[in-house]
């Protein structure tokens, strides 16, 4: 898929998003506003059903003027134009309050314009549960010539947003959807990373086997002349050149298939205890030729001789070359530089490799373990390999009970630490 599609679907994919949240959040609110007026219509409703029930139980005439004021979003007061008994008045608001379907907790006091003051105040559990207590709420002192009660809902929010139900399972639904969308993002950004990964697995493979391979056809060509057979120090360097190069091409099929197996978990490793020092030493014999030749300095530091691992020698000393393979090809204009420090823990111990080589970007360090992922180099090729070197060092190092990091700043080189559990 082009890039060109790919920013065209996130730029849809993000106006549809940011479309649906919108409309979503519109309505949410359009719902909460229709749910409170009705809340505060059924509030008004009750409380005027609860002064003409308690003005007809006292033989009083109903008044004609609007008797119920909304103070606060949660506070009314109802004008009752005679003394008020308590119990009488709960039983009532009780009753009013089922009929309309307000089963929430209320608080309510009531107005002595004789003594001028609100006086007692009852809380009211309509949900059933005990041991609330009288909420905070500060019941102002309104200046009014007769007796009037107020009703306080302390959970009145609350209350409006339980009726909210079907909008909430809405917007889950709709959350749904939009990490569904984020996941297929994702999986066709993955799925691009891994096709332009493995379209770059394909062409360096190919280069890798062509090279030795057209080496073993130049010298087989010369093989079949027939006077080669008179100039023996031509036929012992061209078959010498056939051998080495197909050498090389059977070490290369051999990675690719090491990797498959160690990603299908079939990789069987001969673990036995093993001197970590001797391995080390033992991969540094690869790099003496280059050592003496001044093409590359390797210094070892560790403190303790013996240094003792359950583990597959053979892959460890693939995990190491591996390291210290990237540490050379990975170089700058100077002289690759290679320290290798060895330290030793309770229960594991730490095998540094620094390196003063190009270093790594930043966004590159989370690939940088995964199959095939190499790191970009531009439009200069001049470093070989399949990707797949770091990916089978973490694979080898986590079936030991190891695992590998990676510290490293473009231009300053890297440093990876190899954790490896060692038997006391």
């Amino acid at each position: 898929m082009k890039n060109a599609h790919i920013k065209w679907i996130f730029i849809l994919a993000t106006l549809c998003t940011v479309g649906i949240i919108l409309t979503q959040v519109y309505w949410v609110r359009k719902a909460y506003m229709l749910e409170d007026k009705a809340f505060d219509y059924r509030v008004h409703a009750a409380l005027r059903n609860t002064a003409l029930n308690y003005w007809e139980s006292q033989n009083i005439e109903a008044a004609n003027y609007n008797i119920v004021t909304r103070i606060a979003p949660d506070y009314y007061v109802v004008q009752i134009d005679d003394k008020i008994d308590p119990a009488f008045i709960e039983h009532i608001l009780k009753v009013e309050f089922e009929d309309h379907q307000l089963i929430t907790d209320f608080e309510f006091c009531f107005y002595d314009c004789m003594k001028d003051t609100v006086m007692s105040r009852h809380l009211i559990n309509m949900t059933s549960t005990e041991g609330k207590q009288l909420s905070n709420f500060e019941y102002p002192n309104l200046s009014r010539d007769n007796y009037y009660f107020g009703v306080h809902f302390p959970n009145r929010k609350e209350f409006v947003l339980k009726k909210m139900g079907p909008w909430y399972f809405s917007t889950a639904f709709i959350l749904l959807v939009f990490l569904f969308l984020t996941y297929i993002l994702f999986l066709i950004l993955k799925q691009k990373r891994l096709s332009e990964i493995q379209k770059d697995f394909v062409n360096n493979m190919t280069h890798e086997f062509k090279t030795p391979l057209s080496s073993i056809q130049l010298a087989a060509e010369v093989l079949k002349r027939t006077d080669i057979v008179e100039q023996p120090k031509r036929l012992l360097s061209y078959a010498t050149i056939i051998d080495s190069e197909a050498t090389k091409l059977a070490q290369q099929i051999e990675r690719v298939l090491q990797m498959a197996h160690a990603e299908k978990g079939d990789l069987i490793l001969q673990k036995k205890r093993v001197n970590l020092i001797d391995i080390l030493n033992h991969v540094l014999l690869h790099y003496q030729s280059l050592i003496q030749d001044d093409l590359v300095e390797i210094d070892l530091h560790y403190i303790d001789e013996e240094i003792w691992i359950q583990a597959d020698a053979l892959h460890i000393e693939n995990v190491f070359s591996n390291l210290i393979d990237n540490a050379i090809k990975y170089k700058n204009d100077v002289k690759p530089i290679i320290e290798i420090i060895v330290k030793t823990k309770k229960q594991s111990v730490e095998i540094a490799f620094i390196d003063n080589g190009i270093g790594i970007a930043e966004e590159h360090k989370a690939l940088l373990f995964d199959k095939f992922y190499r790191v970009p180099t531009g439009n200069i090729h001049n470093v070989k390999g399949f990707g797949l070197g770091l990916n089978y060092v973490q694979i080898i190092l986590r079936s030991h009970g190891g695992d590998v990091k990676c510290l490293s700043k473009l231009g300053e080189g890297s440093t990876f630490t190899v954790t490896l559990p060692i038997i006391k």
